[in-house]
């Protein structure tokens, strides 16, 4: 209740909203939401039948504030990750609602270029989230964050607790240079022809020296495997440990996919055959590789109907480390039909509800 009733906080409501809502379409819509108990949300979606008992003292009490109208609109704060989905909600932040614009801010530049790009879908799934074209525009943005908070005042989900980290200024006069150093900064500005730019990268490469040599008064040090400096504590910049983690992914990958090409080859190899031809493997890596097989060969069989000799018996040595010998041709065709009529029973039981 607390993180919802923060959000509701959160939102900042335009004060002539409800002038705004007060157009013939959007009137029609909310009333038509009123009238037949349905919250805003797609067709088909079931009310809560405990909270039905409260509709006749909801209705009396604030139809003359108008409160069913505002809160069948903003209820897409609440259902935001559902409309445009999870991964693109958390790249997104929807600052108002105003019929018939919606103002959308991204995270960053990519994320905003994909945005406008698909703003006619964005607007086809929130309209059709509202079940009446209620929205005609988007207003896209970047998301403006400031890092600089008021004294006393916290950010929406931060705690008393929270660390803050201020980066000092650096006095750059008060650190000197030895003779080397700005020796071999003039070295190597001699070769810029133009003066402005000249100077301009003498004053840059001086102010970078000097960082770095108060950087390694205060502890920093280079990383273990670049020149990259990092704090105290560390020993592994940012960029290495991306770097590291990225390979390791590569090699985990390479390792399921020598074990995927074996069981292509041979499909009905158990664990122990498998430890046997491909060291190191670990039990999860033969888990994953014989699931991925499985999967790929029963959505030709299951999915796509393929009749194909080749994908029935893959997929049935496979599942029962069979070979091709030892699979009776009436426990082949018992089993794909079950499996058939399994996923078919499922598909119709998925789209009845």
């Amino acid at each position: 209740m607390k993180s919802e009733e923060s959000e509701t906080d959160k939102r900042q409501i335009n004060p002539d909203f409800t002038n705004q809502i007060e157009t013939n379409s959007v009137m029609e819509y909310v009333s038509s939401i009123t009238d037949t108990h349905r919250s805003a949300g797609p067709v088909g979606y079931k009310a809560d039948t405990y909270l039905s008992q409260y509709d006749p003292h909801l209705k009396t009490k604030y139809n003359q504030f108008k409160v069913f109208q505002i809160f069948a609109v903003m209820r897409l704060y609440q259902d935001w990750p559902n409309v445009v989905g999870p991964l693109l909600a958390k790249q997104t932040r929807l600052l108002a609602i105003q019929p018939p614009i919606l103002k959308v801010a991204a995270l960053n530049s990519p994320c905003l270029q994909q945005l406008q790009m698909m703003k006619r879908q964005l607007l086809q799934k929130i309209n059709a989230y509202y079940g009446k074209t209620l929205m005609t525009d988007i207003e896209l943005s970047m998301y403006k964050q400031s890092y600089i908070k008021e004294e006393g005042v916290l950010a929406y989900g931060a705690t008393q607790a929270t660390e803050t980290y201020e980066r000092p200024l650096l006095d750059f006069e008060a650190i000197s240079l030895s003779e080397a150093e700005l020796a071999t900064i003039e070295q190597v500005v001699t070769h810029i022809s133009e003066p402005s730019m000249r100077e301009t990268f003498r004053e840059a490469q001086i102010k970078q020296y000097k960082k770095t040599k108060y950087l390694k008064a205060h502890g920093y040090h280079p990383c273990a495997h670049c020149d990259s400096l990092v704090g105290p504590t560390d020993t592994v910049c940012m960029a290495c440990t991306l770097k590291a983690k990225e390979q390791a992914e590569y090699e985990y990958r390479q390792r399921i996919e020598a074990i995927k090409t074996l069981l292509f080859e041979q499909p009905y190899l158990v664990y122990d055959d498998v430890c046997k031809l491909i060291i190191p493997c670990a039990m999860a890596d033969y888990q994953l590789a014989h699931r991925e097989c499985v999967y790929f060969f029963r959505n030709r069989v299951i999915r796509e109907a393929s009749d194909d000799n080749y994908d029935i018996y893959m997929l049935l040595m496979l599942i029962t480390h069979k070979k091709a010998q030892q699979l009776d041709k009436g426990f082949v065709q018992n089993a794909i039909k079950k499996m058939r009529f399994q996923y078919e029973q499922k598909r119709t039981h998925y789209e009845r509800h």
